[in-house]
């Protein structure tokens, strides 16, 4: 047994503030490298856990002020299994001789270059203008079609089906993929390219909309919708795109390129479909409030009409007096009429008494063709002395004298003659008119007529006898 007669004696309370100032003095600020552990919330606003290494672990605390100061860094990583780096001083807790490391900075260990790759990605991808591509206004209100792109065993594809279903009921389509590990990119990419090069009218019908879900895990779970080949994919599509991946703290790239991110796969189920019911009622409500508008406005018009037409004259009023200009300009034309009528019946009556009778006309015809035979005979014989005259050289310029007379007297003539064919009665009746006789006396009125006698009707072609009716007659005339 050793000799302890020479050691220094400490009470508890001195040994334990002489590890506290050991330990503190050794190691005054120190980085650990560990993975998260024993993860704990006090309700005093603290932070508990554990840094663990194989089977050696190590306590640690961020007091309330901390965590405060690090919310960002510790809503992104600091949960169960990630392994970080943290900074801080290590000290005893003397209460139950143990010692622990007081936090005051963390940051992620092993995936931090990681993140600052994906970082970096994003901001290329965001200078490209890729994020830009999809609106949120493209997805249709109630597509016919549903693409999921998403594992075809566990919680997420049976939410979103059950959701879909007790909703609005539309037809739904699973390309199953992997949504975590090393296929999960490549599978995710070739999901999406494979809805957007399906026929419209193929056995397999394109969808409207594709939901890309997966349910919450670590950043190590999340990172295949990190990709960049599942961002050009997504922000690539034709289909709308609602990205559901991870719990609504989770922010990965390809919610981005999405038109739309969900916070949880059964929130993009409500998102890409309405309630029926409530879409019922909604359409109703519009209805009637579509109807009542028109109605209103009808109803206004008709008011407003019936003010104006309460301000504007009756109408027997408005064109009373043209009814009654309209009346006396009627009557006028009317007299005017009769009075024209009379007056050219008169000149005409005048003008007629003025013309010789049909048989002293065809008397002066008989004459006159009487005449124009002699005067016939007349001039050839004038025209044999001509030329006897002319033999015998004598009388020149008698023979023109007496040439020039018998042409005067022949253009005389033939003026008698066109004047004769112009007054002759038989041009009237070319026209259609006819000379009523009785008794070798034409008959210009009908009350000069014997009714007891037959009459005479001359036309062009010859005459016909015609018997009166005396009854009729009386009847026809005014």
């Amino acid at each position: 047994m050793p000799n302890t007669s020479g050691l220094k004696e400490y009470s508890v309370s001195e040994f334990s503030q002489a590890i506290k100032r050991s330990v503190e003095g050794t190691f005054p600020f120190i980085r650990l490298r560990g993975e998260v552990s024993d993860l704990s919330f006090a309700p005093s606003g603290h932070i508990y856990f554990s840094l663990k290494e194989g089977r050696d672990t190590l306590s640690t605390v961020l007091w309330k002020s901390t965590s405060k100061r690090l919310s960002n860094q510790l809503n992104r990583f600091l949960e169960e299994g990630v392994e970080i780096i943290a900074t801080g001083r290590i000290t005893t807790f003397p209460g139950n001789s143990r010692y622990q490391l007081v936090v005051d900075d963390i940051e992620l260990s092993g995936p931090g270059a990681l993140i600052a790759q994906i970082e970096e990605l994003r901001l290329q991808l965001q200078k490209e203008g890729i994020f830009s591509y999809q609106k949120e206004e493209a997805i249709p209100l109630i597509p016919e079609v549903i693409g999921v792109v998403t594992s075809p065993t566990g919680s997420v594809i049976r939410d979103i089906l059950h959701r879909i279903s007790e909703r609005f009921p539309r037809q739904v389509i699973v390309w199953p993929v992997a949504v975590q590990g090393e296929n999960c990119p490549l599978e995710v990419k070739s999901a999406i390219e494979g809805f957007n090069a399906l026929p419209t009218d193929g056995i397999i019908p394109k969808p409207d909309v594709i939901i890309v879900a997966r349910g919450g895990g670590s950043f190590a779970d999340l990172i295949g919708f990190n990709d960049e080949q599942v961002v050009r994919a997504t922000a690539n599509s034709d289909i709308p795109i609602v990205s559901a991946v991870g719990h609504e703290t989770d922010t990965t790239l390809i919610d981005y390129a999405a038109n739309k991110r969900a916070p949880t796969p059964t929130a993009a189920a409500e998102f890409v479909v309405p309630v029926r019911s409530e879409l019922e009622s909604l359409i109703q409500r519009e209805h009637h409030q579509i109807s009542d508008t028109i109605n209103n406005s009808i109803e206004a018009k008709e008011q407003r009409i019936r003010d104006l037409g309460r301000g504007l004259p009756a109408s027997e009023t408005l064109f009373s007096l043209n009814h009654q200009e309209l009346d006396n300009l009627s009557q006028r034309l009317q007299k005017s009429f009769t009075q024209n009528l009379n007056r050219y019946k008169s000149r005409l009556e005048i003008c007629g008494t003025g013309l010789k009778s049909p048989k002293t006309l065809e008397e002066s015809k008989y004459k006159f063709n009487y005449v124009l035979k002699r005067l016939t005979s007349r001039v050839l014989e004038h025209r044999i002395n001509q030329s006897q005259l002319n033999t015998a050289k004598t009388g020149g310029k008698l023979n023109v004298a007496y040439v020039d007379c018998i042409e005067t007297k022949a253009n005389e003539l033939n003026n008698l003659k066109r004047l004769l064919a112009s007054l002759s009665y038989k041009q009237t009746l070319t026209r259609g008119y006819a000379i009523v006789r009785q008794e070798k006396q034409v008959v210009t009125h009908a009350h000069n007529l014997n009714y007891d006698k037959s009459v005479e009707v001359e036309m062009i072609d010859g005459e016909i006898s015609l018997e009166i009716i005396h009854n009729s007659l009386d009847k026809n005339i005014e």
